[in-house]
């Protein structure tokens, strides 16, 4: 009998580190099935929204639309590197954007607000944080020349921020709209309202809104009082929807 208990002892020590390990895997399980479940519960969670993932990650990029149309040639600048715009192209904060003779160039936001630029126009989108960014403004585009319509998406209604344009002659406002502007002349700014709630239009000589579809103002000095919308002609308004139009 003596002689089995170096046997014995080494059954039991056998037994012994089974049974440890077999409880080291069952507290594992235990402790790792909840991750396991949070994993499956929010992968259920995104999968539904995976369409929205891309906009998600290109605004955390700065990126803020893409092109959805475009006619000739566009590029723009930014930080010192020069690309062409495509058709899917995206747009960063802070592009400077330039059309050349005859092109056009439709870019749609991430809130689906629509900005066409016709041609000869320099554009930079100083701002456009949808909310993001605490400061003075939410959108801040500025228009060296050249002639633009915008047509608001969401974006006034996420915030209530003021979206606005500066140009040398004015600051033009934007109330959720659709509405034309251009920089025709270099002493000459003109503001159409097509539809919507309205635009201001403020410079250093005071301030106009236009409420009124198919009123505009034409300005031509960046100390001189806008003056009060009036009525556009057909023939007016033709002139200006020309320039943005992609046929």
């Amino acid at each position: 009998m003596p002689e089995s208990l170096p046997h014995l002892e080494q059954d039991c020590s056998r037994r012994a580190k089974g049974a440890f390990v077999d409880t080291m895997k069952t507290l594992a399980k235990a402790l790792l099935f909840p991750l396991y479940l949070c994993g499956v519960i929010l992968f259920s969670v995104l999968v539904p929204f995976g369409d929205m993932l891309p906009a998600a990650l290109a605004a955390g990029q700065e990126n803020v639309g893409h092109v959805s149309r475009v006619k000739g040639v566009v590029f723009a600048l930014h930080a010192g590197e020069l690309r062409e715009l495509r058709q899917g192209t995206l747009v960063r904060r802070t592009d400077v954007i330039k059309t050349g003779p005859e092109a056009r160039v439709e870019i749609t936001m991430l809130d689906e607000t629509r900005l066409t630029l016709g041609a000869d126009t320099v554009l930079a989108v100083e701002r456009y944080d949808l909310g993001r960014q605490s400061g003075p403004g939410a959108v801040l585009l500025l228009l060296t020349k050249g002639a633009f319509r915008v047509a608001t998406g969401q974006l006034v209604a996420l915030r209530g921020g003021p979206f606005e344009i500066v140009t040398p002659l004015a600051t033009i406002g934007v109330r959720g709209t659709d509405f034309w502007g251009g920089l025709l002349k270099p002493d000459e700014l003109s503001v159409l309202l097509i539809s919507g709630s309205g635009v201001y239009i403020r410079n250093d000589g005071g301030k106009s809104e236009i409420t009124r579809p198919l009123e505009g103002v034409r300005l031509a000095s960046p100390t001189a009082p806008p003056p009060e919308p009036s009525l556009w002609s057909p023939d007016k308004r033709a002139q200006a929807f020309k320039t943005v139009a992609f046929d």
